[in-house]
């Protein structure tokens, strides 16, 4: 099965999160000792904003559906490197020949 690319440009407001997990130990003294929490341990999540014509949007919206925020897409945000994603949540506000999609994209290893 080959994999579906996400090919549509974010618009600029793009906000970028990472949160790498670590396990802390604790010790009675102070003292603490961290430790990655795997190989994947910080992951990208992106919340994202398309805008234009309905037409656009509709198309964006297909899409995700298809995916079901299930299956991982192809994806490389503008100044970053391609990653893999998937969209469990996103919507859409219409206006008179003019439309908005927000969505979250959360980086998956596979």
């Amino acid at each position: 099965m080959n994999m579906k690319e996400f090919t549509w440009q974010a618009d600029w407001n793009m906000k970028r999160k990472k949160k790498p997990n670590v396990n802390i130990i604790r010790f009675g003294d102070g003292y603490e000792q961290r430790q990655s929490d795997g190989i994947n341990n910080n992951l990208r999540t992106y919340d994202v904003v398309f805008s234009g014509s309905e037409e656009k949007i509709k198309a964006i919206d297909i899409f995700l559906d298809e995916c079901r925020g299930v299956t991982a897409f192809s994806w490389q945000p503008y100044g970053d490197k391609k990653g893999l994603f998937t969209c469990g949540e996103w919507d859409e506000t219409k206006k008179t020949g003019y439309s908005t999609l927000t969505a979250t994209f959360k980086e998956v290893v596979a």
